[in-house]
């Protein structure tokens, strides 16, 4: 029997031919998540006696060698293989994965956006320089939620957290090492995107949905339909070439040549299958990874914009007064310098003598601009797509980025931080029929799942830790809004009195390894964070050490429109602060002690 690939490809090893009933493909690997029903020491440091130990137990369906300690581990199933020394083997077929039923009577269509470093900044939001005209006629026609946050700033882990329905704490994914699929339980989790496929959805993505690898293989097969294979295009983050080594430039390529514009038209396409090639209601993921760096995109896009040196820079291009160090990012995406026009600039500090040269911070903030435009037209693709093929009255479209940016502001040049513009997100659902305008009560990422499910038509799916906010699209005068929103952010500095040893934002350091766990909790009118010792051991912040770091802004004024009026000053060393930071601390503690 071949070995099914239910993760990423993994290695294969040998084909063990001893016998008719071990002639299978092995594996290196492990299944973690597997019980062994027997653990059997060996003389022999291959494969084949464990083989045909399974082979004779008809309990066991596969293997696992480990050929160090000559030990052999029988298991009752199968599951998403992880990386180790080890070998793996499936010995018996899995039966196969039952029909699902058909979709509840009156269920919606689903067409789910999802952009990579987009922060909520258009037209629409007040942002009149912004070219945004089709993120503007999804504001118009949905419900625009204008305190949204994600919950860690950074790709793979948001993702991992709305696309589970679960905070980083229950995925324990903080880093680009581990998913959801490897918590505890996490193998019994539904996905947002199997969610619908298990209730006789056709669920198809294209693009960045999960962060590459995390799940393995984009979760496939288990969250996506297999009518089409999942579609992600090659070359998503093209370097300049008109302009060498430049991390922002114009590019004269055809529109269609990349590879965004290649991921919206499968989509296209999957949407022109679904309505003429299957009665099923769909729910297809569509991720755009512009405008994530390089922002490297079409001509046309660049030219909507005033010249570069006409472009606004950030009004303080300096870290907040009093933040403590270890809040800050001393890298972008694991790059200690800023390429632009063939020249490197080392990546600001908290100090302001370290910004960037005005021509630079123009230039890179023209081309975060023109990217979002780029997007936006793509996005505009989709929504025209729905209206040609007549099923635009009965689809959502949901809107959504994975976390913010910082274009300078506080001279952080990123997201791997805790900061407002860093955690903010746009956050909008069109659901036809239903109320629109837009929505200041604060609301969270991992809000999406249960929500786009109550909307389609769905039940309230199991398990999750986010927040129906369908009511809203009903009745906003009697919705309870949240008192909090919460995100965290981990650090991995070697010293943490020294944090800008830390270059790496922790994406390829182990979990166990982390130093210290920002935890911020966003209420209406503040945000207060802090920086404990991490637990490597229980993999959680130890709230009884001495914290390292302390933060509160207040946002009593905020309009939420001018992204330059943000925390500015951390006021957690004001002595008439002391009964605001008791308040948020304690619901930090809280929220963060919960398994």
């Amino acid at each position: 029997l071949a070995m099914l690939e239910f993760g990423a490809f993994v290695p294969v090893v040998a084909i063990l031919q001893a016998s008719a009933q071990c002639n299978v493909t092995i594996q290196s690997g492990c299944l973690p998540h597997q019980p062994a029903i027997k653990t059997i020491h060996l003389s022999a440091k291959n494969g084949t006696e464990c083989c045909t130990l399974c082979a004779a137990d008809p309990a066991c369906v596969s293997f696992t060698m480990n050929v160090k300690a000559s030990v052999c581990y029988l298991h009752p199933g199968w599951d998403v293989l992880a990386p180790c020394g080890n070998f793996c083997g499936l010995v018996r077929p899995l039966p196969p994965t039952p029909v699902p039923p058909p979709a509840p009577p009156g269920a919606k269509n689903v067409l789910m956006i999802i952009v990579d470093d987009l922060r909520p900044e258009f037209n629409s939001y007040g942002e009149t320089f912004m070219h945004t005209p089709n993120i503007d006629r999804l504001v118009k026609s949905g419900m625009a939620f204008n305190r949204a946050y994600c919950q860690q700033a950074i790709c793979g882990p948001t993702r991992n957290s709305f696309l589970s329905g679960r905070r980083p704490q229950r995925t324990q994914s903080w880093n680009f090492i581990n998913s959801f699929r490897e918590a505890p339980g996490g193998m019994d989790w539904i996905s947002f995107p199997e969610w619908f496929k298990t209730h006789g959805y056709l669920a198809l993505g294209t693009g960045k949905t999960f962060h590459p690898g995390l799940p393995q293989n984009w979760d496939e097969p288990r969250s996506w339909s297999q009518d089409m294979p999942y579609y992600y295009s090659d070359n998503a983050y093209p370097k300049c070439k008109d302009w060498p080594n430049s991390l922002a430039c114009p590019n004269s390529d055809p529109i269609e040549s990349f590879s965004d514009y290649l991921d919206m038209q499968k989509t296209a396409d999957e949407i022109d299958y679904a309505v003429k090639n299957t009665t099923k209601p769909f729910f297809l993921a569509f991720g755009a990874h512009r405008p994530h760096l390089p922002w490297n995109c079409p001509t046309q896009f660049w030219d909507m914009y005033a010249p570069t040196e006409s472009v606004a820079l950030p009004k303080y291009e300096v870290a907040p007064d009093g933040m403590p160090p270890i809040a800050f990012t001393y890298e972008l995406d694991g790059m200690t310098q800023l390429s632009c026009f063939d020249e490197k600039y080392p990546i600001p500090y908290p100090n302001a003598s370290t910004a960037l040269p005005p021509n630079i911070t123009r230039s890179f903030r023209r081309g975060y601009y023109a990217c979002v435009s780029f997007t936006d037209f793509l996005i505009g693709k989709l929504l025209d797509k729905i209206e040609e093929v007549g099923v635009s009255q009965n689809t959502i479209v949901a809107l959504i980025g994975d976390h913010g940016w910082q274009l300078g502001e506080h001279n952080i040049w990123g997201k791997h931080t805790n900061f407002e513009l860093g955690t903010r997100v746009p956050l909008v659902i069109s659901a036809p029929g239903l109320k629109t305008g837009v929505v200041n009560d604060l609301v969270e990422s991992v809000d999406l799942y249960p929500t786009i499910s109550i909307l389609a038509g769905l039940a309230m799916p199991p398990d999750v830790d986010g927040t129906d906010l369908s009511p809203y699209f009903h009745d906003l005068a009697s919705t309870t809004p949240k008192v909090a929103a919460f995100s965290e952010y981990p650090r991995c500095p070697s010293n943490v009195s020294e944090p800008w040893g830390d270059t790496t934002s922790c994406v390829h350091t182990d979990r166990t390894n982390f130093t210290v766990m920002g935890y911020s909790v966003r209420t209406s009118n503040y945000r207060y964070t802090v920086w404990v010792p991490w637990d490597g051991a229980r993999l959680v912040g130890d709230f009884s050490k001495p914290f390292v770091g302390q933060e509160l802004y207040n946002h009593t004024t905020d309009t939420e429109a001018n992204f330059d009026a943000f925390e500015n000053v951390n006021i957690a060393d004001n002595p008439d602060a002391k009964g605001v930071i008791s308040e948020l601390h304690a619901i930090a503690v809280n929220q963060w002690s919960k398994n």
